[in-house]
């Protein structure tokens, strides 16, 4: 888990960060992981308001089979008008 560096990042840089618990393969198939990923970023960029996050400084990040779920979701909320702009992947 990745808990204490989320609550570590959180506090330090003042942001709010959301963790998704994505299910693991190989218990569940392709996509599982993705749609997981996925669906907790648009509901969090649908209800933004809700966490008083500024809609110009959203970031998608994770580190290794999670970094690739980030690039996969940041590519596919680049085309999308109707949800805030991604400030940045990592």
């Amino acid at each position: 888990s990745h808990e204490k560096i989320c609550h570590y990042i959180a506090k330090e840089t003042e942001s709010v960060v959301v963790s998704v618990g994505y299910r693991l393969a190989p218990e569940h198939k392709y996509p599982a992981a993705y749609e997981d990923c996925l669906n907790a970023t648009l509901h969090f960029m649908k209800n933004i308001e809700r966490y008083g996050v500024d809609r110009a400084r959203i970031l998608v990040s994770g580190d290794s089979a999670g970094g690739n779920l980030a690039a996969a979701v940041s590519q596919t909320l680049a085309s999308r008008s109707d949800l805030p702009k991604l400030r940045a992947q990592i």
